[in-house]
């Protein structure tokens, strides 16, 4: 591949990274406005940002396979064609057009999700550690700056010129992606085994692939319900909702060094090991210490900062997973759809869940219990996953 090509194949995947959650994060702080400004119910205006997690859960596993026959780095491109029309939409002040953007969204990040794992594993092996690091960090940092920025260019414009200036990034996106994938040189799909070669190949015939899968899941259950009640529980505790926000913004700053440093540390199994294991005490120690409320900042700010930093060292953790437990990148494109479906699931279903039992229950203890729970149980499936073999390895 030439230099040039590599580069803008890498600043594209940058972009991708930055742009994965920028579309939807943008949304829940301004859903207050869109009551005025489109007339839109609470209760309807929170399907806006759920309604992508759910695109994400029903065509993750599609997007692997056709990325498979049709090749990853093209299908990425009409994902992301498909993300540029749905931010594209969203200008024109229209409430059902602004739903319909959403399900386009969801749908064009869902090709970011599944496929940058494995063409990262496909055109960069030895950059693999690199960039599978700064792309989660690119996407936690410009969540955060979008959250932070989108309330004060709503008051400063109105919602269609917002929604312009972040669609820039997108189009941007797009075009430089569409700009190198057409010279990326073309993989030689071979079928590999006697298994693959009778059609009866699939991840999901391997033990690991669901171990992942669970994964996964619980990372994102935490991860999502995490930044979305813990504002709420401080709040509940006493503190101010000013104080509530900078406690949650520790979550996220604290979340983007461990996405890069994690799949560098973990290029190896005793990485693995001890990432798994960082990624579980972190979580556990944060949930637990969340049950014994407590009116000191510090304490506070530090149960946000170790849920930030483990949620986001196992989601970087999961991708790593998705290429070291496969011999080639097409199992690694399949094996991510596969485990992001039901993760991203668990993503959506998670927040609903948490806020059924606080309200049924009026109780705290019982939630963080239950995030204590999954937290511990990422160190042994992390352990159960390292030690198990690579799909489509040798018996």
């Amino acid at each position: 591949m030439k230099k040039r090509v590599y580069l803008l194949a890498g600043l594209g995947i940058i972009l991708i990274g930055a742009d994965l959650r920028l579309p939807i994060t943008i949304l829940p702080p301004i859903l207050p406005q869109l009551h005025t400004i489109l007339g839109l119910p609470t209760s309807v205006s929170g399907w806006l940002t759920t309604i992508p997690v759910l695109m994400f859960a029903l065509v993750s596993p599609a997007i692997g396979k056709w990325g498979v026959r049709a090749g990853n780095p093209q299908v990425l491109f009409y994902s992301l064609l498909l993300l540029t029309v749905g931010v594209a939409i969203r200008v024109i002040t229209n409430p059902i057009l602004l739903f319909v953007g959403m399900i386009l969204i969801g749908i064009g990040l869902s090709g970011g999700n599944v496929l940058l794992p494995s063409i990262i594993q496909e055109y960069f092996p030895k950059q693999s550690a690199l960039l599978t690091g700064i792309y989660p960090a690119m996407m936690t940092l410009f969540s955060g700056i979008g959250t932070a920025t989108v309330v004060p260019i709503l008051k400063a414009t109105n919602f269609s010129t917002t929604m312009m200036v972040f669609a820039v990034l997108t189009v941007l996106t797009l075009i430089v992606w569409g700009s190198a994938f057409k010279q990326l040189p073309q993989t030689n799909h071979q079928l590999e085994s006697e298994e693959e070669a009778e059609g009866d190949f699939s991840v999901k015939n391997y033990r690991v692939t669901w171990l992942i899968t669970l994964f996964f899941g619980i990372q994102s259950l935490l991860a999502y319900s995490l930044m979305t009640w813990m504002p709420k529980y401080w709040i509940d505790h006493g503190f101010v909702a000013t104080t509530s926000g900078v406690l949650a913004t520790f979550f996220q700053i604290f979340g983007i060094p461990m996405a890069i440093v994690t799949p560098m540390i973990a290029k190896r199994k005793p990485g693995m090991i001890g990432m798994a294991l960082f990624s579980a005490i972190a979580v556990s120690v944060a949930t637990f210490g969340m049950l014994f409320p407590t009116h000191s900042f510090f304490l506070n700010a530090l149960w946000s900062a170790l849920s930030g930093m483990g949620t986001a060292s196992a989601f970087t953790l999961s991708i790593v997973f998705f290429q070291q437990k496969t011999v080639r990148f097409e199992q690694t494109a399949e094996l991510s759809g596969t485990a992001q479906s039901a993760g991203y699931l668990s993503a959506a279903i998670g927040p609903i869940a948490s806020g059924y039992l606080i309200n049924q229950f009026h109780s705290w203890d019982m939630i963080f219990a239950i995030y204590l729970i999954l937290s511990i149980s990422l160190g042994f499936l992390g352990f159960g996953i390292i030690f198990s073999k690579k799909i489509g390895a040798e018996s």
